[in-house]
């Protein structure tokens, strides 16, 4: 691949596949790696921060193909928004979970509080990657996508009649190690996972420096205005731990610092100890 050719890609399609940013036998590690965290965790993971659970893939996420992209979209300040663990169930021989539908993620989702309101600028402002810890297949339910419709305007996020439409879809089917790199206003969707395997995949979302995520902060003052007006504001993305962040590799502590737990922040300002944990 190219930078122009991914640039081009996310441009007219609103997608991008790169196969092999890591091998199959280490796809294989990490998916042990983030079902392990995931049990060790009760089967709950706590909000949109799954790096606080699981930093195997940390040493990823400067990777030049991911995030010389996000660079060249976002400048030398992009930051990481948000990181989710996600698993489609297994439904052999039997009717599958119905999927969620069409969608375009936050902040393009039209539900809570903190959204960006339609007409959707031709802004990207959240670049969504999946990293493939098992394959995806159609059998598995690979993602769904939309070519195109990140320049659409709206999403059925707030308007459901538009996923009724004949549209032209297509599946990302790619072997475990692949990235897929996608515009967050593009519409996508969980398949149907047919097979005897569950399909496996880390997410991770690049942003812009301007990018306000807060309203998703439960102790943000975003937060509680909006809560206390009565409306809800959608997610929840807590601080990373600053005992986390201390486990990063340094080339990636940049896309994180933002997200610091506060005390662990004051201390790294102040050059002093770090807080007991």
């Amino acid at each position: 691949m190219s930078l122009e050719e991914a640039l081009f890609a996310l441009k007219i399609d609103g997608f991008y596949l790169i196969e092999g940013v890591m091998p199959p036998e280490e796809a294989d590690k990490h998916r042990k790696g983030v079902e392990q965290a995931l049990a060790d965790a009760g089967g709950h993971i706590e909000g949109s921060m799954f790096i606080n659970y699981y930093q195997g893939l940390a040493p990823y996420f400067d990777d030049e193909r991911i995030l010389g992209v996000a660079q060249a979209l976002f400048g030398m300040y992009t930051r990481i928004i948000a990181t989710g663990m996600l698993i489609s169930e297994p439904h052999p021989g039997g009717k599958p979970a119905a999927p969620g539908g069409y969608h375009s993620d936050w902040p393009f989702g039209q539900s809570g509080a903190s959204y960006v309101n339609v007409p959707i600028p031709d802004v990207m402002m959240n670049l969504v990657t999946f990293w493939m810890l098992t394959d995806f297949t159609k059998e598995n339910g690979a993602t769904v996508v939309v070519p195109g419709t990140h320049r659409a305007t709206q999403n059925p996020n707030g308007d459901p009649n538009l996923r009724k439409g004949r549209l032209t879809e297509l599946q990302v089917t790619a072997p475990r190690g692949s990235v897929v790199l996608f515009d967050g206003r593009l519409w996508h969707n969980a398949g149907s996972n047919y097979s005897n395997d569950r399909r496996i995949f880390h997410s991770v979302s690049y942003g812009p420096w301007w990018l306000n995520c807060h309203a998703r902060r439960p102790d943000s003052v975003e937060h509680r205005i909006q809560a206390e007006a009565g409306h809800v504001p959608a997610g929840h993305w807590p601080y990373v731990k600053g005992e986390v962040y201390d486990r990063l590799p340094e080339s990636v502590k940049p896309l994180f610092r933002h997200w610091l737990d506060r005390e662990w922040e004051m201390s790294l300002s102040e050059g002093g100890d770090r807080p007991s944990v």
